[in-house]
């Protein structure tokens, strides 16, 4: 009996002794925050950098222009990082449109060049070419939102799109508006500078028939724009770039400030001021590159 008895304590410290051993080496609940490998995988999708498409940006040339016109800015715009060259559309008289190079929605502001073959027909002609490459954009690129530039007449015509335009679903969104040397209010010029087209307080001291269209009109424009007004006075008494007065240009304060989101204006002065070399102008270029996309060239 008394050797069954020792059996048994003997049985109890071995199974005890096997318990302390398994739960000293049992392993140890985390109580740390470490992501479990769901979490890890949910982190990794969190951190992969999401490609945005980009607004492009249309540059529209004057009367009588050519790829030249806007080429260069464009160029120097590729050269300085700030944008990628894409599409240059060539509009016939007859509308229709012949295009040249790639659209990459995806990449760094995207440029698109448009040409009128008819480089010395009237605004409303423009007009409607501009209708017709904003359409294509929309229907055939699936373009949303876009940005634009005119110089000279092609700042009217853009201006007489918006006002044409105005909300229509039909056509690509206009986030921003460049105008360079814009007669919007004709084009007299006062060897002294004055004439009667001169600004007020209240705009100017007088219309020509499209000012009058576009002040009529300018309920139209959408709420959304945002828009830069740039003129030259090469400051030789003209108050003029050689081409448009200052105060033909500025007067765009009148039609568009207070129906858009914001509007400024820079007057740009000296000899690379005057009409043809404001495009060309690196200054211009800079004012330009700041508004669009918000950058600035690093020397």
């Amino acid at each position: 009996m008394k050797k069954i008895i020792i059996g048994i304590i003997m049985l109890a410290i071995i199974i005890t002794g096997f318990g302390v051993i398994f739960l000293h080496f049992e392993p140890t609940k985390q109580t740390n925050n470490a992501p479990t490998a769901s979490a890890k995988k949910k982190n990794t999708v969190e951190k992969t950098p999401v490609s945005e498409i980009a607004i492009p940006t249309l540059f529209v040339h004057g009367y009588s222009g050519t790829a030249n016109s806007l080429g260069g800015m464009i160029d120097r715009f590729v050269s300085d990082g700030f944008a990628t060259k894409s599409l240059v559309m060539t509009v016939a008289a007859d509308g229709t449109i012949k295009t040249t190079g790639t659209y990459d929605k995806f990449s760094l502001n995207p440029t698109i060049q448009v040409i009128f073959e008819d480089n010395k027909s009237s605004m409303v002609n423009q007009t409607a070419w501009i209708q017709s490459v904003m359409k294509e954009l929309k229907n055939n690129y699936h373009i949303e939102k876009v940005n634009a530039l005119g110089h000279s007449m092609g700042g009217v015509s853009l201006t007489n799109y918006i006002e044409k335009v105005g909300n229509d679903k039909a056509y690509p969104v206009v986030e921003k508006l460049v105008l360079i040397g814009a007669p919007l209010n004709g084009l007299v010029i006062g060897d002294d500078g004055v004439t009667n087209y001169d600004l007020t307080e209240d705009g100017p001291k007088q219309s020509s028939a499209r000012y009058s269209e576009f002040m009529k009109n300018k309920q139209n424009i959408p709420s959304n724009l945002q828009v830069l007004n740039i003129a030259g006075d090469t400051l030789d008494g003209t108050k003029s770039d050689g081409s448009v007065s200052v105060a033909s240009a500025l007067s765009g304060k009148f039609i568009f400030k207070d129906q858009v989101a914001s509007y400024e204006e820079e007057v740009f002065t000296g000899k690379n001021a005057a009409h043809s070399k404001l495009h060309e102008n690196s200054d211009v270029d800079t004012k330009a590159a700041k508004f669009l996309w918000d950058t600035e060239k690093v020397d």
